[in-house]
């Protein structure tokens, strides 16, 4: 007997209904743009404070790395991801500043 025949055999006063889903059309997915996507003011206050701290927490790793790296602890790679890191958080500041200059 096959794995088929005993699922079936075990499983016989059990029905299953399969329903088919909702297939989300790229038409669909272009209705939600970024406008639609209100920040207030305070939301865009507390995540660039909480981006400035990942950053000042990040900027004292990058220290502590940038020190291993001297002593071959770790590679340059590993430093170019701190650095890369850093560098996106930075942007992202810029970015919440530009927009809250922009809604005013």
């Amino acid at each position: 007997m096959d794995n088929v025949n005993k699922f079936l055999a075990l499983f016989s006063e059990f029905e299953m209904v399969v329903a088919p889903r909702k297939v989300k059309t790229q038409r669909s997915l272009d209705t939600v743009k970024k406008s639609e996507f209100n920040v207030t003011i305070d939301q865009a206050t507390i995540a660039k404070a909480d981006l400035e701290k990942e950053l000042r927490r990040l900027t004292q790793e990058y220290k502590k790395a940038r020190k291993a790296y001297k002593h071959n602890k770790i590679s340059k790679q590993d430093l170019f991801d701190f650095e890369w890191r850093i560098f996106e958080l930075q942007e992202e500041i810029r970015r919440i500043d530009e927009e809250s200059t922009n809604s005013k």
